[in-house]
């Protein structure tokens, strides 16, 4: 298991009602998690790749299926020379076969257009046939707004709170855009959570 940083688990907080001010951690029960882990086998020897940050919470939960798990912690600094580029090279192979489910989190929204075919293109090379995916998308688009980093609370239930300085946005991804840019995975359910993010589950195939 591939520990990048470690933290321990956060007192949880629910989504505010409309016009309160939003606290700095939410959780939620959301059934696009559920729809990714539904009928995952605890008996087979599974790979994860979670783009998130090591957490406690999230270790326990992959622990239940996975028998290597990496977390890339992709919410880092991008600034670099290459940016994105840089980043998505240093997107971890597994250690052993290769992986089974991929948490991507927010990542296409996080990445600028022209890019967002290099992240596919590197999960494409790292994941087996049949591999999940899942995906949070934010429907709304506002100029900037501070990166989110996500954990796995249950299979069924995830934590986001914002971290570090507000970033500038691109427009918002349009279902139709996300179909062109997953293959070689295909949308097998799609999901809008109550706090607004659509959520995907795909499946690759095997070319």
């Amino acid at each position: 298991m591939d520990w990048l940083r470690r933290l321990g688990r956060e007192p949880t907080a629910e989504a505010p009602e409309p016009g309160e001010e939003a606290p700095e951690g939410i959780e939620r029960t959301t059934a696009g998690m559920m729809e990714f882990f539904r009928g995952v086998s605890e008996n087979r020897p599974l790979a994860v790749l979670d783009l998130a940050g090591a957490a406690q919470s999230s270790l326990e939960v992959h622990s239940r299926f996975a028998r290597w798990i990496r977390f890339a912690d992709l919410v880092g600094d991008t600034s670099g020379p290459e940016g994105w580029k840089s980043v998505l090279k240093e997107l971890p192979s597994p250690i052993e076969p290769p992986y089974d489910l991929v948490l991507a989190w927010d990542i296409l929204d996080s990445i600028p257009p022209r890019e967002r075919p290099l992240l596919m293109e590197r999960l494409a090379e790292i994941t087996g046939p049949d591999a999940r995916l899942h995906m949070v998308i934010h429907p709304s688009q506002v100029a900037a707004a501070r990166p989110l980093r996500f954990t796995l609370v249950d299979v069924d239930r995830m934590r986001f709170e914002p971290v570090g300085l507000p970033r500038a946005t691109w427009p918002p991804i349009l279902p139709a855009e996300v179909e062109r840019l997953l293959p070689p995975f295909r949308v097998v359910r799609a999901f809008t959570s109550k706090v607004g993010f659509r959520e995907y589950v795909a499946v690759r195939g095997a070319g």
